[in-house]
């Protein structure tokens, strides 16, 4: 059975192993000196990782090349604490000098000679409790003036995922569902509307959503009929079969055959037409035939209103709730 940190491991190369997205979350969540030295450029992902296979389970990173303007460049160590909880070590900062090192001997090996390409350390915090361990190296010794000089000055960016607002997590919609999808695994409160809020029609031009929703199907728990209808309505045809075929084979008896069909009835439709097509199926699962004046009203919605109502469909008390929200 595949653990759940290769999921993790996958969603995370899935979002940030592609240069251009790997651009955007540099520039949101790097310091502001260091964006305005950065070239305009995306950066280079480079091959190799830093972490030793024994760490795998925790950790996950990857290894960028960012151009600077002045002609340099500099590294980007992306460290992701998937659950800082589960490791024996409680503190990442030694982890990530050993991790300078190691460029520092990567780059004079290679006979590049001084000066030496400086790294810097991004720490994506995926845990439950927010991030407290010190971004500086020397705030972990208690030393005088006489021995200051001893002790390294050594900072690592960090982006804790558990304080950020839903809607914070990213300039980008693609990246911001993406990072809220990996956030949810660990504290899955009220994800049902958390998603559909995020889930505007600009995601579905992104060829990794059916990732998304793989990654959620393998590690969401509490993944339901109508959620992931909802969210496979703007799939294409080829995307929402790959989704069909992992939840027939993961989904509980029973359950699996609704997905199918539902998503099946949304083939070849534009998004606006697949969104339609999953919300008449989530009311009548939730409540029922479905009047014709209220079918009417549903096909005739347009993209806005359809939206606002597929984000009330799995919490509204009544189908009158869903398209009226103002009555009970």
């Amino acid at each position: 059975m595949t653990q759940p940190g290769s999921h993790h491991d996958h969603l995370i190369k899935t979002l940030l192993g592609r240069p251009s997205t790997a651009d955007i979350l540099f520039r949101e969540r790097l310091p502001p000196g260091v964006v305005a030295l950065m070239a305009a450029e995306p950066p280079r992902l480079l091959s190799g990782s830093f972490i030793d296979t024994k760490q795998r389970s925790n950790h996950t990173d990857l290894l960028y090349e960012i151009g600077l303007k002045e002609g340099r460049s500099a590294l980007v160590q992306v460290l992701i604490e998937h659950d800082s909880r589960r490791r024996s070590n409680p503190l990442v900062l030694p982890k990530l000098l050993r991790y300078v090192a190691v460029a520092c001997e990567r780059h004079l090996g290679d006979g590049r000679g001084l000066p030496l390409t400086p790294v810097i350390p991004l720490v994506i915090c995926h845990g439950t409790t927010p991030w407290a361990e010190p971004p500086d190296f020397a705030d972990l010794f208690d030393v005088g003036p006489e021995l200051a000089g001893f002790v390294p000055r050594f900072r690592y960016a960090v982006f804790d995922l558990c304080t950020t607002g839903d809607r914070d997590l990213s300039r980008d919609p693609f990246l911001r569902l993406g990072l809220l999808v990996l956030k949810l695994a660990r504290s899955r409160a009220d994800f049902r509307r958390r998603l559909l809020d995020l889930a505007t029609d600009e995601i579905y031009r992104d060829d990794r959503m059916a990732q998304l929703l793989v990654y959620m199907l393998n590690v969401y728990t509490e993944l339901d009929r109508e959620t992931l209808l909802l969210l496979a309505a703007g799939l294409s045809e080829e995307e929402q079969s790959k989704v069909t075929t992992l939840a027939q084979r993961l989904f509980a008896e029973g359950k699996a055959e609704g997905v199918q069909e539902g998503i099946l009835e949304g083939k070849s439709l534009g998004v606006r037409e697949g969104k339609t097509v999953a919300l008449l199926k989530v009311l009548e699962v939730r409540f029922g035939p479905i009047p014709v004046p209220v079918r009417q009203r549903v096909e005739n919605a347009d993209s806005d209103t359809i939206d606002a109502w597929l984000g009330r469909a799995i919490e509204a008390a009544s189908l009158e709730q869903v398209t009226d929200p103002e009555k009970g």
